[in-house]
């Protein structure tokens, strides 16, 4: 015969299995019954508008908690790396929703070689052309216009020398330094001139590079 702590035991098992039985079927109600006031109120025979049923305000909380968790899951696994691009995603609205001052100063300048940010090929070429020494590589024709020539027998020099600016290891052609150069005809910056090895500056980008120019010299 089984002992009364046998049957206390099985008890207690069978409860736990009907209070689990119970909590599915509450569950599974409340998902029917959500389904069902979703066809009623489409069909328009009752509305609902007005007020949430009991089971589908306690439906609403669960799955908004197993939202949550499911949401704070990627911050947890930085450590192995998995989190990384969830906090990437997560700054790139700031940047987004800055202000238009903010996303101004971020961009590098168009027209001015500032101290500490890169120095920009039309600068280059615009300190080459007011150095009377390089003359014979390069020289303004004329400069009022803002139309400039490289020399065919020293144009490489030029190239060069711009390389050597940039911190290139590799030695810098006047072939690479054209494409650059027709690259700043697309933006506007510098136009080709129809004529071999002629360019000429824009309106704008002269005006300031000269605003520039005299403004060193007053300092």
């Amino acid at each position: 015969m089984n002992s009364p702590q046998d049957y206390q035991t099985d008890l207690e098992v069978i409860l736990e299995f009907l209070e689990e039985h119970y909590r599915q079927e509450s569950h599974r109600k409340a998902l029917w019954d959500m389904t069902d006031l979703s066809v009623t109120s489409s069909s328009g025979s009752v509305d609902t508008s007005a007020e949430k049923r009991p089971d589908e305000e306690n439906f609403i909380k669960v799955s908004g908690q197993e939202t949550q968790v499911m949401e704070s899951l990627p911050k947890a696994n930085i450590s192995d790396g998995r989190g990384i691009n969830t906090l990437k995603a997560a700054e790139s609205p700031l940047i987004l929703h800055a202000t238009p001052e903010k996303r101004v100063k971020s961009l590098p300048s168009s027209t001015t070689a500032e101290k500490g940010k890169k120095l920009r090929l039309f600068h280059f070429l615009f300190e080459m052309l007011e150095d009377p020494d390089m003359a014979h590589c390069v020289s303004w024709v004329p400069a009022s216009v803002g139309v400039f020539c490289f020399s065919a027998k020293n144009k490489e020099h030029v190239a060069e020398l711009w390389g050597q600016r940039k911190g290139n290891r590799m030695p810098m052609t006047y072939q690479k330094m054209s494409r650059a150069l027709r690259n700043y005809s697309r933006s506007g910056e510098i136009i080709k001139v129809k004529k071999k090895l002629t360019y000429q500056f824009s309106v704008t980008t002269l005006s300031t590079l000269q605003s520039q120019r005299g403004a060193k010299k007053a300092a």
